[in-house]
């Protein structure tokens, strides 16, 4: 088994096939673009007095999207981990990749995420942390930053390990493909639900600040050397923390 399915996440990725990587490719790409083209709609979205129960359906969707553009190419040595297993029969490759199967690992995954950010920026939007902030509220930049920026070196965030979560939470058939879909999307949002909160309120939003963080995640994922890499990313949330600390005081 360990042959067949590299245990390192950029051992995946070498295993990737053009195919798989087109089409890869192809859905970051359109989800980016609409997320770009999108944007103007999800922030009038975001204004409370405008956000109706009907529109909880179009916000979900967006922000499905926007998940797709950011943590697609994160999720993909989780993939392909999952892909390559089903083509394993008394732990030899003996028959066909089970692309439905994929596909459904794949769909909690997005699912759970934009659950998340429509609950996520729900409570936001009613604790008043988006859009202009003032009073005590001018340092909820600098408190998300720094708390995210601890996280980091925290041992939760080791659990997203691809071969160890196949290895140890196989499920077989296409139900199993499900459960263990909702169980690694649980575990990927216990590792990076800071990086969201750091996007919505330090962030604001902006396509920067989820290029920068979608790149983060998908850097930390590719396994190499990264307790370091977590380490630094972590001590640079901290800095831009104490940073917008000194603003939140500058503003008072």
């Amino acid at each position: 088994m360990v042959e067949t399915v590299p245990a390192e996440p950029a051992g995946l990725l070498r295993h990737l096939t053009i195919p798989v990587a087109a089409a890869v490719a192809l859905a970051v790409g359109a989800a980016w673009y609409a997320t770009w083209t999108s944007a103007d709609v999800l922030m009038a979205l975001m204004a409370p007095s405008l956000l109706r129960s009907t529109d909880l359906v179009l916000f979900f969707a967006l922000l499905i999207v926007m998940m797709v553009a950011m943590m697609l190419p994160s999720a993909l040595p989780m993939i392909l981990a999952f892909r390559g297993m089903t083509r394993l029969e008394a732990g030899r490759p003996t028959k066909p990749a089970d692309d439905a199967a994929t596909a459904l690992f794949i769909a909690p995954y997005f699912l759970v995420w934009g659950a998340f950010d429509v609950a996520a920026l729900l409570a936001l939007m009613a604790s008043g942390l988006m859009g202009a902030i003032t009073g005590p509220f001018v340092f909820a930049s600098a408190v998300t930053l720094i708390t995210a920026g601890i996280w980091q070196v925290t041992r939760t965030k080791e659990v997203c390990s691809p071969m160890a979560f196949v290895m140890h939470h196989w499920r077989s058939g296409r139900i199993g493909a499900i459960r263990m879909g909702f169980r690694h999307s649980l575990y990927c949002v216990g590792c990076c639900w800071l990086f969201m909160l750091v996007l919505f309120i330090s962030g604001s939003m902006s396509l920067i600040w989820m290029g920068g963080i979608s790149v983060v995640i998908f850097a930390e994922k590719l396994g190499v050397r990264t307790v370091l890499f977590s380490r630094v990313i972590g001590l640079l949330l901290v800095a831009l923390g104490a940073l917008a600390a000194v603003g939140g005081f500058a503003a008072l």
